[in-house]
């Protein structure tokens, strides 16, 4: 009878012990996010102090992400440097009468500046068969897209000035100009440009007018860029009664280095 009334009082004694671990435990766990211990404002009140070692932390983190946007950004600062070659066929009239259609071949350099979405050009034009230069300034604003070699619309303003070889005739004048690039593919696309040079009033040439479009296609290798272009540019001028027209019709391709 003895040996029987100890196993019974040694199962009394250990489920009581199981239960209270078991309960214990799912305080612990209930309490894992809010200490058991404390009440809910003080818990508030924990989750949001300010501690030292948590400031120097953050500032740590916003360390780290400045300087990968640093390095990921791109910069707003462009520099293209380029030159062109045209061929193209000089065709005058003079009252309607036209002239001989003469071939002719010209050179050009350019070098521009961007700072975000504005931005500066310098032209210089030798033309040694027709004896004439053109120096040229642009201002540039572009209107949509995030960098010149990307697709954009860029709207541009500015002064050309053409002068004889011999220094004998000087003609300035002002032009708006529009710009429109479109990549169809990542290393391939189309682009032109229009001009229209403002009338002026000159010795030689009398009232002077005209425009210039150009239209073509580039292509690029990281950092440089050939293109071919479709050029015309015409001239109207009226001098004493007799109106006469210049039109230069031709190609021009060339090479531009982006940095």
């Amino acid at each position: 009878m003895k040996t029987n009334i100890v196993p019974i009082l040694f199962l009394a004694m250990l489920v009581p012990s199981q239960t209270w671990s078991q309960s214990m435990g799912n305080i612990s766990t209930a309490g894992s996010s809010r200490p058991w211990l404390l009440s809910k404002g003080a818990a508030a009140r924990e989750s949001k102090r300010f501690t030292l070692q948590s400031w120097l932390e953050n500032k740590d983190r916003s360390a780290l992400m400045d300087m990968w946007l640093t390095i990921n950004t791109p910069s707003p600062y462009e520099f293209i440097v380029g030159g062109t070659l045209y061929n193209y066929t000089l065709k005058t009239e003079a009252n309607k009468i036209p002239g001989a259609d003469i071939k002719h071949q010209s050179s050009s350099g350019e070098i521009s500046a961007y700072a975000k979405f504005v931005g500066i050009t310098g032209e210089y034009s030798n033309n040694i068969e027709e004896h004439f230069n053109d120096v040229t300034g642009i201002f540039n604003l572009r209107v949509f897209g995030n960098a010149v070699q990307s697709s954009h619309l860029t709207f541009h303003y500015g002064l050309r000035t053409r002068t004889a070889d011999d220094k004998s005739n000087r003609l300035d004048q002002q032009f708006p100009a529009v710009t429109l690039q479109i990549y169809l593919m990542k290393y391939f696309g189309i682009q032109g440009n229009y001009r229209s040079y403002l009338p002026v009033t000159d010795q030689v040439f009398g009232e002077t007018q005209g425009d210039e479009l150009t239209a073509g296609a580039f292509i690029e290798f990281g950092s440089f860029r050939l293109f071919g272009d479709w050029y015309q540019e015409r001239q109207n001028s009226k001098l004493n009664s007799i109106e006469t027209k210049t039109d230069r019709t031709g190609s021009k391709a060339g090479l531009k280095l982006f940095f």
